[in-house]
């Protein structure tokens, strides 16, 4: 008789979660930001964009410098260049 594999629990899967949304949300504002920058997204996802990285603008604004220049680094290459 051969012993049945054991399952990944609750516990396992909520740590995958947990660690895909702290890698995720991050990662996807550089974009964002290059989809803004060109303007590819209608006017009515502005205000939902905001809301939704607000927490990494509230580290913008009063986290730690270097916290703030990773924001920067990250923001600045996705905004077309002015000619």
């Amino acid at each position: 008789m051969t012993a049945s594999p054991k399952k990944p629990g609750v516990a396992f899967w909520a740590t995958v979660a947990m660690v895909v949304v702290l890698v995720a949300y991050p990662l996807s504002y550089g974009p964002a930001c290059w989809l803004v920058g060109h303007r590819l997204l209608p006017n009515w996802t502005m205000r939902p964009l905001e809301v939704f990285y607000r927490p990494i603008g509230w580290l913008y604004k009063y986290g730690p410098t270097p916290v703030r220049n990773a924001v920067v680094w990250y923001h600045t290459p996705y905004w077309p260049r002015r000619r």
